[in-house]
């Protein structure tokens, strides 16, 4: 495994939960790209480097390109940024409530405290 797949196998490692999230796997699927991941880890390197590049092409094809399992953001051609966590927000569908950081959010569904509407996820890239 090259030097460039162990890192991203230890990005996707570090904040598996957080791209389970974002990619909608709820673990119960094994044919999903995370799942087969994390099934190969204990297979030969060839094997896991590719299933490690069609996690990152999920990943990629789930934010419009700007996240990858080496890094975030437009144009940085493959290297690795720091591997930042992924920073979830939760925004007010009407504008009537500054919203909150994921990290301050204890519910599934958090509701705006002025209109009672459900916040709007997203992430921020």
């Amino acid at each position: 495994m090259s030097g460039r797949d162990a890192e991203g196998l230890a990005y996707v490692c570090a904040h598996f939960e957080e791209l389970r999230e974002l990619l909608g796997d709820d673990g119960l699927d094994p044919s999903t790209p995370l799942a087969r991941l994390r099934a190969a880890c204990g297979a030969d390197a060839t094997q896991a480097a590719r299933l490690l590049a069609e996690v990152d092409a999920a990943l990629r094809a789930a934010t419009d390109g700007f996240v990858s399992i080496h890094g975030a953001g437009q144009g940085r051609a493959g290297e690795l940024s720091g591997l930042e966590p992924l920073e979830i927000v939760f925004r007010c569908p009407l504008r009537q409530c500054t919203g909150r950081h994921g990290s301050e959010v204890a519910v599934a569904r958090p509701v705006c405290s002025i209109s009672r509407r459900e916040l709007i996820r997203e992430r921020l890239v």
